[in-house]
């Protein structure tokens, strides 16, 4: 992420169960009314396999281009909760660190990010494959592998 004073064993973001966040997409809203928008960490390439029904999508090539793509758009996020999430929860950790460092309050994780989501509750709310960085290529919502 280039950016250093990013470091989650200094303490984590906020994670929420896939479950949770299942029930907010269903309901559109969190427990305390704020609509909820999924945002997507991860890079072009890897959305392109798949992502979220109406995530967020930057179109960042690497995610050190996180950073500045979401300070961008802050403003659109006010009064929103948003769920940040990729892979395995990495990147989308970092993203909701930066973003509370950034005075938005009300940004979480997924817990263990799409693959837990996947295991969890499945593919609901979720369009395409999930990008994996090994043979596999991508992995479908019930974590089996799928050439794109």
């Amino acid at each position: 992420m280039n950016h250093p004073t990013i470091q989650p064993q200094r303490g984590r973001a906020p994670a929420i169960s896939p479950a949770t966040v299942k029930k907010w997409l269903d309901q559109g809203h969190d427990d305390e009314g704020r609509p909820v928008v999924t945002l997507d960490t991860r890079n072009g390439f890897e959305v392109g396999h798949g992502k979220f029904k109406n995530a967020i999508d930057y179109n960042i090539s690497k995610f050190s281009e996180f950073p500045s793509a979401v300070l961008e758009h802050m403003s659109e996020l006010q009064n929103k909760t948003v769920i940040s999430y990729c892979t395995g929860g990495i990147r989308s950790e970092k993203g909701a660190i930066f973003m509370r460092e950034h005075g938005h309050q009300h940004v979480f994780q997924i817990d263990g990010g799409i693959f837990k989501y996947f295991e969890v509750v499945g593919g609901h709310h979720y369009e395409g494959t999930c990008f994996v960085f090994d043979e596999r290529e991508a992995l479908d919502s019930e974590l089996k592998p799928m050439k794109a």
